[in-house]
């Protein structure tokens, strides 16, 4: 029984750690120790190295069991984000979007890949994504990849294309951009157009501006709000008016 209440304690600290998401280095603080002790003199507190291990085991486990639950008969959607930590760490993150066999939709995270100091080209990322999918066993059921709008991930899906889907998963088709970024960029776009100032009282408008942006979007001027309009439209699908757009 000590036993036992020894692997529950340490299968809960490392709980803990991860909830909380906590440094190791506080498993090893004199304070963090005291409190403990306070509860229970007899209490045997694992060495941050103890816990790391056991994350890392545990990672491993919550793995196998992602790959298990996946459905084998239908279709999977992937999402796929970059982004850089505040002490300029590189990350990407992977998750994996589908409907299980009770019409539940689900979704799991199943990479966190840390990218390195390499340059971020779309071969490095494909690379770092290819790994993920044949490590689950999805390379031919994978329909959607969805990402950011950066131009990377165009040249990303076509890696994709001609190293792990093949010629039949069309990366013009299938690579999704996020809503959310189109639609950021397009309000973005909208307030500098206005020229709203919050910091003060009076907020000028600048219309003209807005007209010349329209009569822009014939000429699909990059950085301009109506080719961002523009991107929007195309998008959701949006029949073009007067061949505008």
């Amino acid at each position: 029984m000590p036993q036992l209440r020894e692997q529950v304690f340490k299968h809960e600290l490392m709980k803990t750690v991860i909830a909380a998401n906590l440094p190791f280095r506080t498993l090893e603080h004199p304070q963090f120790h005291h409190l403990l002790k306070l509860l229970r003199p007899n209490t045997h507190i694992p060495s941050l190295t103890t816990i790391r291990q056991s994350i890392h085991e545990y990672g491993k486990e919550v793995h196998q069991k992602l790959k298990k639950a996946l459905p084998e008969d239908t279709f999977i959607h992937l999402a796929t984000d970059c982004w850089t930590s505040p002490n300029k760490l590189g990350f990407m993150g992977t998750t994996l979007h589908y409907i299980n066999q009770n019409w539940k939709l689900c979704q799991v995270t199943v990479g966190f890949q840390y990218l390195g100091g390499e340059a971020h080209s779309a071969r490095y990322l494909g690379n770092k994504l290819s790994q993920i999918i044949r490590e689950f066993g999805i390379t031919n059921r994978v329909l959607a990849v969805v990402s950011h709008n950066a131009s990377v991930n165009i040249a990303l899906a076509k890696h994709l294309q001609a190293n792990v889907f093949g010629p039949k998963w069309d990366p013009l088709q299938y690579r999704l951009p996020c809503l959310a970024h189109v639609i950021a960029l397009v309000s973005n776009q909208f307030m500098r157009e206005l020229k709203s100032n919050p910091d003060n009282d009076e907020t000028s408008s600048s219309a003209p501006l807005i007209e010349c942006s329209v009569k822009a979007l014939q000429n699909y001027r990059p950085g301009t709000f109506a080719w961002s309009v523009c991107k929007v439209h195309y998008f959701a699908g949006v029949a073009p008016r007067n061949g505008i757009c």
